[in-house]
């Protein structure tokens, strides 16, 4: 073998062994479960339960998603009066952020205008509530809007007309897009995903998660 060969041989090897181990650190890389920036409070955010703000809980969420429907259902399960569970609310302060699926879900975009217009006017939590209730009537409806939201911000005992204005507002837009793009950045693809204190809550059902909170 001569001398050419050999340097071409040797290159070849140090070329495969650098681009394992390229591939070796690229697939091993720690999994980020820790986002401090999740729990920093904002001025426009839906927050409810305590308000000591101690241990925060985030859910980003999808109002035409059938499990945020699900975990919707569980949450208010937890702060209904006489619930075996109440203790989290007293010690929990929940904040609810949109992630809108919009390449799955059609109506993911202008459910979350529709709460985030009655929010405006004070009303999102009871919003949210009937979308969540109506979500499998609103779904498949060809004009959801005309059909059931604007009742929903009659029953509300909204300003009707501002609601209609709202729901078609650059703010309101604008709103949603925030936490889409905040989502997007600490690599949400799912819903409903939480976040307690910062970290990814990683549970297999909603029981484990209230014994998570129950826990603190």
């Amino acid at each position: 073998m001569n001398k050419k060969t050999i340097i071409i041989s040797v290159v070849s090897i140090l070329g495969t062994f650098l681009l394992l181990y390229g591939v070796y650190k690229l697939i091993n890389q720690p999994v980020q479960t820790d986002f401090p920036q999740v729990k920093q409070l904002k001025a426009n955010d839906h927050i409810k339960w305590s308000p000591e703000k101690k241990n925060i809980l985030v859910e980003y969420s999808d109002l035409q998603c059938p499990s945020c429907k699900n975990a919707h259902h569980i949450l208010r399960t937890i702060e209904a009066s006489g619930s075996a569970d109440f203790e989290i609310t007293k010690k929990v302060t929940f904040v609810f952020r949109y992630f809108p699926l919009y390449q799955i879900h059609d109506k993911a975009y202008l459910s979350a205008y529709a709460a985030e217009a009655a929010g405006l006017q004070g009303k999102f939590w009871e919003m949210s509530d009937l979308l969540f209730a109506n979500q499998q009537t609103w779904s498949i409806s060809n004009d959801p809007l005309k059909e059931y939201f604007l009742k929903y911000a009659e029953d509300l005992k909204l300003n009707v007309d501002q609601f209609s204005k709202d729901i078609n507002s650059n703010k309101v837009k604008d709103r949603i897009n925030q936490d889409l793009l905040e989502a997007g950045q600490i690599g949400i693809d799912s819903t409903p995903t939480f976040f307690l204190n910062g970290k990814k809550v990683d549970v297999s059902s909603f029981d484990e998660l209230k014994t998570l909170l129950k826990s603190l």
